[in-house]
């Protein structure tokens, strides 16, 4: 076997049919451990169909580990739901996971033992939003997948004699950088406030900027440079507080709220244009009308003789409305960007 993932079931604090169908060792909230259904060696080989899928393209080689819990979980704002992990289980999970590191000779690195929501960022293998083991409930100062898997890492390391820190080792990370370990730390920044885009690997200027933001809010050196004193204070650091910043300061400061004022604008002088058109074609098809005999000649003579002009000023009126409601919503966006801490001038 090539590694151990470690996952939660997102169910109850028991492990049901459905859970032991899919891991091969599972900690219950009291501690207890559950076999699965299927043998750690079945997932040598995965073509037979026949072994634990506990992880999307990676099955093969790997040992899939769950925590009981976290039944109605969100990740954002942080709820732990009603079956919430605990931290007994917690330390009885990774002498588990240890255990099986010293069965199968299975180092304890970020590559070989590592939870679900590391799969992505560490090994390139895409899953689907997938954030186990990602917070911990009773550490609320562990924030991101990277941030808990370091912490799990530590603790199995500690049960089988290792060192107590392993971020000292991580690589260091300078512009123009691309890797894993680049995207790993992208996704930190990202979990604590920090935005700088899409996780893309590519130590680029949005990333630069980012890593100068954490440094300057935790008293590192500005140089943007990642080193092992920056990856052991992002393992510690708590997410970015927003920003206090009004409406009218974007309107006068951003560009982008400023092109959404001119293009509510806009739509006031379409809109306006089409209110007039509507009330000439209106006076026009009025005098047509008296020429016409009934309610219904009045009608069908107003809407065959006026029905483009009619048609033209609707369109302006609906332009009207939908250009004020792209500009509003617009301005509303940039305003939350700024309070996240991203850039107040754009």
């Amino acid at each position: 076997m090539k590694r151990v993932i470690a996952h939660w079931t997102a169910g109850a604090g028991r492990a049901s049919a459905e859970d032991k169908a899919h891991y091969h060792r599972l900690v219950e909230y009291d501690g207890t451990v559950v076999a699965g259904a299927e043998a750690v060696e079945d997932n040598i080989v995965t073509s037979d169909g026949d072994y634990a899928a506990h992880t999307l393209q990676l099955n093969t080689g790997s040992i899939g580990v769950a925590m009981c819990g976290m039944r109605g979980a969100v990740e954002h704002p942080f709820d732990a739901g009603p079956s919430p992990l605990n931290e007994a289980q917690f330390n009885a999970f990774c002498k588990l996971v240890a255990d099986l590191c010293v069965e199968y000779g299975i180092p304890v690195t970020p590559q070989t033992v590592l939870t679900h929501a590391e799969v992505q960022t560490t090994l390139g293998v895409q899953q689907r939003g997938k954030w186990d083991v990602a917070r911990l409930p009773w550490r609320d100062d562990l924030r991101g997948a990277r941030s808990v898997g370091d912490f799990m890492r530590q603790r199995i390391a500690l049960m089988l004699g290792g060192v107590e820190v392993l971020q000292s080792n991580r690589p260091i990370l300078r512009f123009g950088d691309r890797s894993v370990d680049v995207g790993v730390w992208q996704v930190e920044l990202s979990d604590r406030g920090y935005h700088l885009g899409r996780a893309d690997k590519d130590f680029g200027r949005l990333t630069r900027a980012a890593t100068l933001a954490f440094q300057a809010d935790n008293d590192l050196p500005s140089d943007g440079v990642v080193n092992a004193d920056d990856w052991l204070q992002m393992a510690k650091a708590t997410s970015r507080p927003e920003r206090f910043v009004t409406q009218e300061e974007i309107d006068r400061e951003s560009g982008t709220a400023q092109d959404a004022q001119m293009t509510a604008r806009v739509g006031d002088l379409v809109g306006l244009g089409g209110v007039a058109g509507i009330a000439t074609q209106a006076k026009q098809a009025g005098e047509a009308a008296q020429a016409a005999s009934g309610v219904m000649g009045q009608l069908s003579a107003m809407i065959s003789e006026h029905w483009p002009a009619l048609l033209l000023c609707g369109l302006c009126v609906t332009a009207w409305f939908a250009l004020r409601a792209l500009g509003y919503s617009t301005r509303r966006r940039r305003l939350l960007d700024a309070r996240e801490n991203r850039s107040l001038a754009r």
